[in-house]
């Protein structure tokens, strides 16, 4: 069976709809986590419940801990505190079972685990993280109902002072890493722990249908964590591949044309690049001045300059544009777009524009630092062309034609305007 990121389950305490699939349209947790090889279901009451530990042929083993969160009741004395989950950029803020002032925080019985766990999971002995058992993140989301958020790893544990009504108790903060589960298509695949209940196994086979997240982690330890850890935002990454135009279509064709007539003009190409930054704000029903081209090696980075207008009047906001352009067969590296986001300041909006492609550590670092940076590729400007220069025409003369009209225009659309300026043209 598989858990699927996202999905919600359903939870009874009725025993007798354990071989049931599904309840009340939901897939039932029991049957979905069920294996032969656990004496028992995976029914859990309390936030930190760990499997029974087994006795394996290598080793003893926790099969799994599972860790939930009630958010519904934070704030209540049954949970005073408020656990934060953020699969998305791959952290959960746990904090324990230690309740009142009058209970030694190392001593309840879940941070009891955990610290055990902490031991195994920081340790630079790659032998002893193989004995670490993987912790699965549930969130209740109503009575009866639990959010599937994935794996992960114990990354740090701190004591801190929490405070319910008049009454301070020091407790555990535990800090884990989601795990991304990217190569199983965002899926757990439940086997892994029916594997890992299984007495009969080794630790080594016991993990064989662990995810490669997983895998890699017990390989690297906490300090190759980055790399595993889960970021909503791969799922924008575009690969080199899907930016290129298909073989043989036609804004294959248009896109082959337009590097033509550039070979020997990249400046030129400045110009163009402020058209088709244009032709994208049109796209997308925003207002856009005609823009200029920056002079020559005074540019600083910036080759030309735009502005966009969102609403109206005092209900209106109008942004600075700035933009560069590369025509070049090299993918776009880091290094290309670092003057351009240097230069972009509150109230400005940055345009990459290029007939090559975005490498994946330069969208990465685009979407994760969150720069207002627009990435315009050759597949896009192709694209771009055929909408608003040929229309309905396949007639690649008619793009000639209009390209030769820019470039009797580069000089007179230069200008030494600042970028502030154009605010008030």
């Amino acid at each position: 069976m598989k858990l699927r990121i996202g999905e919600i389950f359903r939870l009874s305490n009725d025993y007798s709809t354990d071989n049931q699939e599904f309840i009340d349209g939901y897939k039932n947790f029991i049957y979905y986590t069920r294996s032969e090889n656990a004496e028992s279901t995976f029914r859990f009451q309390r936030g930190i419940h760990p499997a029974k530990r087994i006795s394996s042929v290598d080793s003893e083993r926790i099969p799994v801990i599972i860790i939930s969160s009630s958010p519904h009741k934070s704030g209540t004395e049954d949970t005073p505190w408020k656990d934060r989950y953020d699969p998305d950029n791959g952290c959960v803020i746990y904090y324990g079972d230690c309740k009142d002032a009058n209970t030694n925080p190392s001593e309840a019985s879940g941070n009891k685990v955990l610290i055990e766990e902490w031991k195994k999971h920081n340790s630079s002995n790659e032998k002893i993280r193989n004995q670490a058992t993987p912790f699965v993140f549930f969130e209740r989301t109503s009575k009866g109902y639990l959010q599937f958020h994935g794996i992960g790893v114990l990354e740090k544990v701190s004591l801190i002072t929490q405070k319910l009504e008049n009454t301070e108790f020091i407790n555990f903060e535990f800090e884990f890493c989601v795990l991304d589960l990217a190569e199983e298509n965002n899926q757990l695949d439940w086997n892994w722990i029916s594997d890992r209940c299984n007495s009969n196994l080794t630790i080594e086979k016991a993990n064989a249908k662990a995810p490669k997240a997983w895998k890699f982690w017990l390989k690297n330890g906490n300090e190759k964590l980055e790399k595993v850890r889960r970021h909503v935002i791969k799922s924008s990454i575009i690969s080199e591949k899907d930016q290129k135009t298909v073989q043989g279509s036609f804004e294959e064709r248009i896109l082959k044309k337009i590097e033509a007539h550039y070979k020997n003009k990249k400046l030129q190409f400045e110009l163009f690049a402020l058209q088709i930054t244009n032709f994208f704000f049109m796209e997308n029903r925003i207002k856009c001045l005609d823009g200029f081209i920056t002079k020559g090696s005074g540019d600083k980075g910036i080759d030309f300059i735009s502005r966009i207008d969102i609403g109206h009047d005092l209900s209106g906001i109008r942004m600075v544009v700035i933009g560069q352009a590369k025509c070049q067969s090299d993918t776009i590296n880091s290094k290309d777009i670092a003057r351009t986001i240097a230069k972009l300041k509150r109230n400005y909006v940055g345009v990459f524009v290029t007939n090559s492609t975005f490498s994946r550590q330069t969208q990465e670092e685009i979407l994760e630092d969150q720069y207002p940076l627009i990435m315009i590729n050759g597949i896009k400007i192709a694209q771009l062309v055929n909408k608003y220069v040929l229309g309905s025409s396949k007639n690649l003369n008619v793009l000639e034609t209009y390209l030769n009209t820019l470039d009797e225009q580069y000089d007179n659309c230069k200008s030494n305007i600042r970028p502030d300026d154009i605010i008030y043209k």
